[in-house]
């Protein structure tokens, strides 16, 4: 038995050694895939415990490596021989770190501008495995974790202190700068000589990772995690029964997978309702804004109204609210869910066409 177990690892580091980056993509896309099934809530304390976990790791890893590329750590035995094959614990780690926030990002996003920061952070996991990327090493390292320690952080405080914002957001980005100085510090203070590696794979990447996340918030690049539109509809009316919020639309024939009315036929006294259900974690308190625009010839799209909606967390499937237009005028128009720090979490269509008919409408219902 012991003979075939180490004829079966020989067999495995032969396998190894020659498609090192066919194992590593395969290790990475297992962490991807083996979090994109079983991560749960955003505020789940296990999940939070797992990814910090997972960061002690991967900073364990990088101190290694640093000292080893500025001479002041040799391995020796068995240390080196494990650490020979540690690239796949670290793409296990990254790829599970990175799917969990990719995913986390993609229930925030609503924009465009947000869909092309989660394009950036796929792009940075697949180039990872790129070979000629990959060979830069320490920089690709400390980029892949900066993005994770900010990411950790932007979720962590907002579900801490119970509201998004700027202080959380600086918060975070004061914490991750400390995470990155305690490892600057650990490797080199008093390490005369190593400025260029100092400089160019650790200082810059650091630098520029904390920079775009800095001008991502501020442009509304960044999604506001970890609020999420689950999901929003237009209706004709709102009816509250048996613990349930009750809307009342009728359904175009084209329209196949959008919630609600996208086409409002408006009679005299019809209100337009948008009603959603907005997830935030357990002990959330903030206030989102349902912005409504209509596209006007001359202006363009002018903001016509705005209405406060105060949100709850801690509902699976999302705090319900809803918001009533009772003067409004036929056009195309839209309205845009706003967190309370100015980025978009969610938005829909519609247009308001005037309905002089008196024939019997058919409706159908959507339950919140």
């Amino acid at each position: 038995m012991v003979q075939k177990f180490y004829h079966l690892k020989n067999r495995f580091m032969e396998f190894y050694q020659h498609n090192e980056v066919l194992v590593s993509m395969i290790v990475f896309a297992m962490g991807f895939l083996f979090d994109l099934y079983t991560v749960g809530r955003i505020d789940s304390l296990f999940n939070l415990i797992q990814q910090a976990v997972y960061l002690i790791l991967l900073g364990t890893f990088l101190l290694i490596e640093i000292k080893i590329s500025i001479g002041t750590m040799n391995l020796k035995g068995k240390a080196q021989k494990f650490w020979d094959y540690h690239n796949l614990v670290v793409h296990f780690l990254f790829g599970s770190l990175l799917s969990v926030y990719t995913i986390f990002y993609y229930t925030s996003a609503s924009a465009f501008t947000s869909f092309l920061f989660i394009l950036l952070l796929a792009i940075l996991m697949l180039a990872n495995e790129i070979p000629k990327i990959r060979k830069l090493g320490l920089p690709v390292r400390v980029i892949l974790f900066c993005i994770c320690v900010l990411s950790y952080f932007s979720f962590f405080y907002p579900i801490l202190m119970g509201h998004i914002g700027n202080l959380p957001f600086w918060m975070g980005l004061m914490s991750s700068a400390l995470v990155m100085a305690l490892i600057w510090k650990l490797n080199f203070k008093n390490q005369e000589g190593k400025g260029l590696i100092a400089r160019n794979h650790v200082l810059r990447p650091t630098i520029a990772v904390h920079l775009f996340f800095l001008i991502g918030y501020y442009t509304s690049l960044i999604p506001p995690v970890p609020v999420a539109v689950k999901k929003i509809g237009v209706y004709y009316d709102i009816e509250k029964k048996d613990g349930h919020y009750i809307g009342k639309y009728i359904k175009s024939n084209w329209s196949f997978f959008s919630k609600g009315s996208q086409e409002f036929h408006a009679r005299p006294g019809d209100k337009v309702t948008i009603i959603l259900s907005i997830f935030s974690p357990a002990r959330f308190k903030d206030q989102v804004f349902l912005k409504w625009y209509r596209d006007d010839e001359k202006q363009g799209w002018k903001l016509e109204d705005t209405i406060p909606l105060n949100i709850l967390g801690g509902r699976d499937q999302g705090f319900r609210g809803f918001g009533t237009k009772q003067f409004y005028i036929a056009g195309k128009w839209k309205v845009i869910v706003e967190t309370s720090d100015g980025r978009e979490v969610g938005r829909i269509n519609l247009e308001i066409q005037n309905d002089n008919t008196s024939t019997e409408r058919v409706f159908t219902y959507d339950f919140f």
